[in-house]
């Protein structure tokens, strides 16, 4: 049977004039890097292609976001590789390994790191809001790609609900890369530091939520004997 007059999708026609030329790879990382950092990166790309210079003031104005935003969109691009600051130049990339590609399909159902990862998904909703498609891919990156364990991403939740007002992924994100930095990846190598945060078991017991208290006993009893 032909497919002519069939549905299959709406025909999309480009300008063929544009200058810009994005590459699809930034488009797949949407999910993991957030709508300011992936804007951000185009915008950038697209002043690169004029080869005219750009200041945080300028992209501001263009993008219509406040410095900060754009500080932690340029920190995010060049943790996961997109840009790399050589001093007074920004050299854009494109990644050749897109760690942040992955995804939870790529999880077997029923293993111990998908009870992990749902475990540390529920307890970022329970501690802070529900948790976003976002929220579970950026936590998927942190334990899969980066070698975080979800106990260590419960501490740095913990840490963070104790320090600021508004708890917010960046903020986490702040946390997770100091201790990354730090060569901290599982609860043992946390523990071997406790200079970075002051919410341990043993350190200040009293200052963790009791929902963190009691799913910690039921996890990590020999941290509480």
């Amino acid at each position: 049977m032909s497919d002519k007059g069939r549905n299959v999708g709406i025909p999309l026609k480009g300008i063929e004039s544009l200058p810009l030329q994005i590459p699809f790879e930034i488009l797949e990382v949407q999910g993991i890097l957030g709508q300011t950092a992936v804007l951000l990166w185009i915008n950038l790309l697209a002043f690169s292609q004029k080869q005219k210079p750009i200041t945080i003031k300028e992209v501001q104005k263009f993008m219509g976001v406040d410095k900060r935003s754009i500080e932690k969109a340029l920190a995010l691009l060049a943790e996961h590789g997109w840009i790399n600051d050589e001093g007074m130049v920004i050299q854009l990339n494109v990644p050749e390994s897109l760690e942040s590609l992955t995804s939870l399909d790529s999880i077997d159902e029923d293993t111990p790191s998908q009870n992990s990862f749902e475990w540390v998904c529920s307890f970022w909703t329970n501690r802070v809001s529900s948790a976003t498609s976002e929220d579970t891919e950026k936590l998927l990156f942190w334990m899969q790609a980066k070698g975080v364990s979800h106990e260590v991403i419960a501490v740095a939740i913990e840490e963070m609900c104790a320090s600021v007002a508004k708890p917010s992924f960046p903020y986490l994100e702040g946390i997770l890369r100091n201790w990354y930095n730090e060569g901290v990846r599982t609860y043992a190598d946390l523990i071997d530091k406790p200079y970075l945060t002051k919410v341990l078991p043993g350190r200040a017991e009293e200052a963790l939520h009791p929902e963190a208290v009691r799913k910690w006993k039921e996890l990590f009893p020999d941290a509480f004997e």
